[in-house]
């Protein structure tokens, strides 16, 4: 049987499907992202707000940066990212520190205001 020029069928080899990766700048900024919403849980989950004002603030502080350290040994050590592949020197420090502080800051308060709702 020979398939006409009107036919879907082609002998010709077809190329393989590309395979979409995440490059490794990307990776990095979502990771932390992730560490961050971790983060505001850990510290909700462990109920350190409950204990005031100064203490709280204090343990959010230290989590905040014990885990942003996490990420940092991570990226460095784990994953095996430089400055080649993150494009500049200390970025496996750098890249993402801004949206970690604001998701971290979301997560916290958000977790806070539904376990402690306040007065109605």
């Amino acid at each position: 049987m020979v398939a006409g020029s009107g036919s879907n069928l082609s002998l010709e080899p077809s190329e393989p499907p590309r395979i979409r990766s995440i490059s490794p700048p990307t990776l990095v900024y979502w990771t932390r992202l992730g560490f961050a919403v971790l983060a505001g849980v850990l510290y909700n989950a462990l109920g350190l707000g409950g204990q005031g004002v100064l203490f709280g603030t204090s343990w959010a502080i230290s989590m905040g940066i014990g885990i942003y350290a996490i990420s940092v040994f991570l990226v460095k050590y784990v994953l095996r990212y430089g400055p080649t592949e993150l494009k500049g020197p200390n970025k496996h420090i750098t890249l993402g520190v801004g949206s970690y502080i604001i998701w971290f800051l979301f997560t916290t308060i958000l977790l806070n205001t539904i376990i402690y709702p306040g007065p109605y």
